[in-house]
């Protein structure tokens, strides 16, 4: 199928069809007499259905009926799929933090919470890859705006924009997980039943307790505690001066991957589970020594406390 690419305005860099729209830079079709679609029509339209329904929902053949044309006709305005999802995500990420004042942990916070905010609008944007380096406007306004959030603090700019990408990352990830619903109880009777301390000997008591009753992620305290402990650790980063770690660390992942690693870490991972079952059960009886201890202390107390009334008794009798 022949689709027609993006023609630049004169004198403007050549891009990507979607990142020339997006830049506002692309020749877009002329309008007829009858043609009322446009480019901002069908991504508005794309959202919509994003919004509602997610971002598999969306189709070229859906979009086009949402808005009463045929496939064939958003043809002229994007080149397909790909293009109208780039489009979108632009789109949606025009994303506006007013100024804050306090220190640049203050500013990085709003900007973070405005951002998060966004994302609560679009919840499939957190679902789309996140691209390498941002190209279109918006999302390279968001990473201007956290960068302004950063102002005061004399770092390198490549060190802010490592930090913006980072708490990007921590936003993007915590809105994807944020999607999960709760479990019902059917599936919560099975997780009490299945995690056992045998296998999960860390996470089976909170288990047992509900803790992952609820979908952890879809709350603003679980959110912002992350958020002040990255925030925190950037702090801590900073006061030392702000240098770059020397050391990288890589496993090749060929070793991750290796089966006699795999079967070496199931054997340490059942080692330790009977390690913690025997510290339990160490416990156990350190516990049961003790209430053994206690009430032999108890029992000759009260011995004591007979053999002395007996006493006391004789006392009295001899007075």
């Amino acid at each position: 199928m022949s689709r027609p690419s993006s023609v630049p305005t004169p004198g403007a860099p050549t891009l990507p069809h979607a990142v020339a729209i997006a830049w506002g830079v692309a020749e877009l079709p002329q309008r007829g007499p009858k043609r009322e679609l446009s480019t901002e029509r069908i991504v508005e339209a794309a959202i919509v259905i994003a919004d509602a329904d997610g971002i598999e929902a969306v189709s070229m053949g859906r979009v086009a009926t949402a808005l009463g044309f045929t496939p064939m006709s958003l043809y002229r305005y994007v080149t397909g799929k790909d293009d109208l999802l780039l489009l979108m995500v632009d789109r949606a990420s025009e994303i506006h933090s007013p100024p804050a004042d306090g220190g640049w942990r203050t500013r990085l916070r709003t900007w973070a919470t405005y951002v998060r905010a966004g994302y609560q609008a679009h919840p499939w944007l957190a679902s789309m890859p996140p691209s390498a380096t941002p190209t279109t406007p918006n999302r390279l306004a968001i990473l201007d705006g956290a960068l302004g959030a950063m102002d005061e603090l004399r770092l390198p700019d490549e060190s802010k924009v490592s930090i913006a990408l980072l708490l990007m990352g921590y936003i993007g990830l915590f809105g994807e997980s944020g999607h999960e619903t709760r479990i019902d109880d059917d599936m919560r009777g099975a997780l009490r039943e299945l995690v056992t301390v045998e296998r999960f000997p860390h996470l089976a008591a909170a288990v047992q307790e509900g803790i992952l009753d609820e979908p952890l992620a879809s709350t603003d305290r679980a959110f912002f505690f992350g958020l002040n402990r990255l925030l925190d650790g950037l702090q801590a980063w900073i006061d030392r001066g702000g240098h770059d770690d020397a050391a990288i660390d890589r496993i090749p992942p060929g070793v991750v991957a290796d089966r006699k690693v795999k079967d070496t870490m199931k054997a340490v991972r059942e080692a330790e589970a009977r390690l913690a079952e025997a510290r339990r059960e160490a416990q156990k009886v350190a516990e049961r020594a003790i209430e053994r201890e206690a009430a032999a202390e108890e029992r000759t107390r009260e011995r004591e406390a007979k053999a002395q009334e007996k006493a006391d008794a004789k006392a009295r009798k001899r007075s």
